[in-house]
């Protein structure tokens, strides 16, 4: 959802075709300023473009997204692609790519694929447009990311859709295996990767996953696996016996050492069967068993676990304790929790007190404890509290490329002269544990 303040414009009649053409509302997002002119260009934002009309331009009659990406900076810069292959354009992303028109509309492409650690997506920048899907959610649903909101920033009061900002702050990560992912049922199953790609040997990828650990070739999907990181940990591990249940059973037999094998629930041969069969999990390497709430069976390179109460299959999250043995160096490792130490939050105050017909006004900034730079998109619930117990709350909109954020507090007339109003700031952030600061100021 767009933020509830957000202000709307009619599309301009020079523009309407062009706009209905291109997807309309649905693709580009609802127009979001005024039409104005800039040197000999005609333009209009909508929340995801600038849609500009210049008469001496022959092609497409003149119409074109402006190429607001090439001028982003940050992560989404060219300079920022290491990788010494050729960039690609990601095939989830083909067919909106060539329904828009390819690269006469995108505009030349930017970044490889790759993930956004702090937006939960998979994302793609172009010149003029950006392309992203979250990790989970439906496959096929690809949208634009919200290019036109975030260049006209304060001109257009408008906040983008959850999910679709830009961000250049976010950290990233390259999947060199997300083609081969794709082939399967769920995108998310395997989980966030938690580090970059490594290469091991020439040619030899590897890279760690929430749940599982890919390596081989991303060229040569012939050579793609899992790594064993059940044996590797030391899992549980039964000895193969007879078969004693059968599809009845809501069990399968998996021969393991024949005539011995290990019985599999259904719903756990069906989670395999749509994940690359056990050509990618491996054999079992026990028996199903109660682990406190669910039901869980290891096999050689993953273990799942089914949840009674959602009805649900799930990986088994093995992939950060694997990480803890491995000798890797600090900046390959892209996990980023937001706790009290990786996480530093500033509020400035207008000022130390104001009257009690004045407004106070609180800038937020926050920032990556360990390097200083700023933590992006990130919004905060903001509760006043009076001297009698009564309470105020506010919601704070998210934190710009600089990592700040602003709110204004309305003069609270029901106290006294001379009252202290406290205040807590949380910021809303994935994560068990709330992160928030405590301060307060005098009403003189």
């Amino acid at each position: 959802m767009s933020g509830s303040n957000n202000r709307v414009y009619g599309i301009d009649k020079s523009f309407r075709d062009f706009y209905k053409k291109m997807g309309g509302v649905e693709v580009l997002g609802p127009v979001i300023s005024e039409v104005f002119f800039w040197e000999e260009n005609q333009c209009q934002y909508t929340e995801n473009t600038l849609m500009c009309f210049n008469q001496n331009l022959s092609q497409n009659q003149g119409y074109f997204f402006f190429p607001v990406g090439a001028m982003l900076g940050g992560n989404t810069s060219l300079n920022g692609n290491t990788s010494n292959t050729a960039l690609e354009v990601y095939e989830g992303f083909m067919p909106l790519y060539q329904k828009l028109g390819g690269e006469p509309t995108t505009g030349r492409l930017i970044t490889p694929v790759r993930y956004n650690l702090q937006e939960k997506r998979i994302e793609q920048y172009f010149e003029n447009i950006g392309f992203y899907r979250q990790m989970s959610g439906d496959e096929e649903k690809i949208h634009l990311l919200a290019y036109g909101a975030y260049t006209c920033n304060e001109k257009c009061k408008f906040t983008a859709r959850q999910g679709a900002s830009v961000n250049v702050n976010a950290n990233t990560v390259s999947m060199p295996f997300l083609r081969f992912i794709k082939r399967f049922e769920h995108l998310d199953a395997f989980g966030e990767p938690l580090t970059a790609p490594i290469e091991i040997q020439p040619g030899l990828i590897q890279q760690v996953y929430q749940n599982a650990v890919f390596i081989g070739n991303p060229a040569l999907p012939e050579t793609i696996h899992l790594l064993d990181i059940p044996v590797r940990l030391g899992v549980r591990r039964d000895q193969p016996g007879p078969q004693l249940y059968s599809l009845e059973d809501n069990m399968v037999f998996y021969v393991v050492n024949s005539p011995n094998g290990f019985h599999v629930p259904s719903v756990f041969d069906q989670f395999i069967i749509q994940h690359g069969g056990r050509e990618l999990s491996g054999s079992p390497l026990c028996e199903v068993y109660e682990d406190g709430d669910h039901i869980r069976q290891c096999f050689q390179n993953y273990c799942l676990d089914f949840l009674p109460g959602s009805q649900e299959v799930k990986m088994v999250p093995l992939g950060e304790e694997f990480l803890q043995t491995m000798n890797i160096q600090t900046e390959q490792v892209v996990l980023f929790e937001y706790t009290a130490q990786t996480v530093t939050i500033l509020i400035t105050e207008k000022s130390s007190h104001v009257s009690l017909n004045e407004e106070q006004e609180l800038q937020i900034q926050v920032l990556r404890t360990e390097n200083r730079t700023p933590l992006q998109n990130i919004a905060a619930k903001l509760k006043i509290t009076l001297p009698d117990g009564n309470e105020y709350f506010y919601d704070v909109p998210a934190t710009d490329q600089y990592g700040i954020s602003k709110i204004t507090i309305p003069a609270i007339k029901r106290v006294q002269n001379g009252s202290v109003l406290t205040y807590s700031l949380c910021l809303n952030i994935p994560g068990d544990e709330p992160l928030c600061v405590n301060d307060s100021y005098l009403i003189w």
